[in-house]
């Protein structure tokens, strides 16, 4: 019995989200294709229709240390993402007999980040020369 309540659930969700999805497209495809203007020519075939012509290739070779950046960018502002649960989980009463233990954990990853951060300062991560 409580399976098949669950897939009821699964089977209400599933078309809650997908058929009116699904239906939307399909209205706005026939819509376009009653309405629509389909004359297609040389200008409107061109990759670029913004009225300027390419002036060289698309491949154009960044320096590797935008990539870094935004590594590195990435990388400590996620952190976050794991603080700020973190933060919200360590005042709750189901932990309060080792509520001791929140600020250690949270020193400990602390830790770990400034290290990564120092190691690539020593290593001229951050130097833009």
């Amino acid at each position: 019995m409580y399976q098949l309540q669950i897939a009821e659930i699964v089977a209400f969700v599933v078309a809650g989200f997908a058929l009116p999805a699904l239906g939307m497209i399909g209205v706005a495809w026939v819509i376009q294709n009653f309405f629509g203007y389909h004359t297609p020519n040389p200008t409107k075939n061109q990759p670029y229709e913004c009225g300027m012509a390419p002036v060289q290739d698309a491949h154009v070779q960044f320096d590797i240390r935008y990539y870094l950046y935004a590594l590195l960018f990435i990388l400590f502002d996620i952190e976050i993402v794991f603080i700020i649960p973190w933060a919200i989980a360590a005042h709750q009463p189901a932990i309060a007999n080792i509520r001791w233990l929140a600020p250690i954990e949270m020193t400990i990853f602390i830790g770990i980040l400034a290290a990564g951060l120092v190691y690539a300062w020593k290593k001229g991560a951050l130097e833009w020369k």
